[in-house]
């Protein structure tokens, strides 16, 4: 009788065990995005509901992606980027909005310049103590402090890969990887569970 709960016990464990890992992803993935288009949604929700007297859901998320198209649409104007250079020049020199507009727009600007380097290398890097290492990104690389050539490393924390911490090591303490920015991204996120089984080294 014993061994029969016993059995009984634990397959009932193995099997919620794999239903949390079949659900937790979809679940996590459904939240995320429902906060993304709350988020993106009530951007302009809030003012189409105040000129109308009730919601729609969604509107605001169309009319927000409507407006960045028109901003695409029309950014190649030469007026719109004169008005657009000059809002880039008033941000960055106001004392508070430089220090948040600068730095968002160097990341950006990165991301986007397919010959920029930064943020481009996954590295496999000595931290946060010898003998252990992490996955990180290299931001800027040939930083001269003192006498030593250092690389910036941004080392992301898990699951939330958007807070981590900001190193500098020397050339010899970190190796690249031959992996993709979304794959080690995925691996982060997932806590190490969607790793590929083999990571080479370039």
């Amino acid at each position: 009788m014993k061994k029969n709960a016993k059995h009984m016990a634990n397959y009932i464990r193995k099997r919620f065990l794999t239903g949390l890992f079949v659900l937790l992803p979809i679940g996590l993935t459904l939240w995320i995005l429902t906060r993304l288009f709350t988020f993106t949604d009530s951007i302009l929700g809030q003012w189409i509901y105040a000129a109308i007297g009730f919601k729609i859901p969604g509107l605001g998320l169309l009319l927000t992606a409507l407006i960045v198209l028109a901003v695409g649409v029309i950014g190649g104007n030469v007026v719109i980027k004169q008005i657009a250079k000059g809002i880039e020049v008033l941000f960055s020199n106001l004392p508070l909005i430089k220090a948040i507009y600068v730095p968002l727009k160097d990341i950006v600007k990165n991301f986007s310049n397919d010959q920029s380097t930064n943020f481009k290398k996954v590295v496999y890097v000595t931290y946060p103590k010898e003998g252990s290492h992490s996955i990180g990104f290299i931001t800027k690389e040939n930083i001269q402090i003192g006498d030593e050539v250092m690389t910036t490393v941004f080392v992301p924390t898990t699951p939330n890969p958007t807070s981590g911490f900001l190193i500098y090591v020397k050339p010899d303490q970190y190796e690249e990887l031959d992996m993709p920015i979304d794959e080690a991204l995925k691996t982060i996120i997932s806590l190490g569970y969607i790793a590929p089984d083999v990571i080479r080294k370039k």
